[in-house]
């Protein structure tokens, strides 16, 4: 009986796994770099006076919300070389934490002015200020209790090898 393994069982054992570990690199480098994208964008807003119902108490959110943002694209860049429990689930916290002060802060400011249009958005904006609220701090709870247990993702647990014929 040959123990040498045929390549359709690696692809196989590669697909049982789920995503192999380059395309997760991929994808925690373009995060990264669509996060930053994000974060020259939110300083360009007031200069290019868009959107509209954007007010200058805009401005006011400018550090907090580059903090968020320079925090999400240090986690990906951090994950691009170790994703494993408990630094994923450490970095999640943190950025839940932070989208939460986030949200909070949008809250209080309120940067936005909708009074030029036919409908008031302002109960919808507030509405997913609550939502995010309330998404960000499940999420930053369900990482502490993961973290505190050690429990692990069905992603995270090493799967047994396939069998062999």
């Amino acid at each position: 009986m040959s123990t040498a393994r045929s390549h359709e069982d690696i692809i196989q054992d590669r697909i049982a796994a789920g995503v192999t570990r380059n395309a997760k690199r991929f994808g925690y480098a373009l995060a990264a770099a669509i996060n930053g994208v994000m974060l020259w964008i939110a300083h360009q807003l007031l200069d290019w006076e868009w959107p509209g119902f954007l007010t200058s108490d805009y401005e006011e959110l400018l550090p907090i919300l580059t903090f968020s943002f320079v925090v999400s694209i240090v986690a990906n860049v951090v994950y691009v070389w170790n994703d494993q429990w408990p630094v994923k689930h450490l970095g999640e916290m943190a950025t839940a934490l932070i989208g939460f002060v986030v949200a909070v802060r949008v809250w209080q400011v309120y940067p936005f002015d909708f009074t030029e249009y036919d409908v008031d958005w302002s109960w919808l904006v507030r509405t997913v200020l609550i939502i995010a609220m309330v998404g960000t701090a499940i999420g930053f709870v369900a990482q502490s209790v993961k973290l505190a247990t050690g429990r692990r993702s069905q992603r995270e647990t090493p799967r047994p090898p396939a069998p062999r014929p």
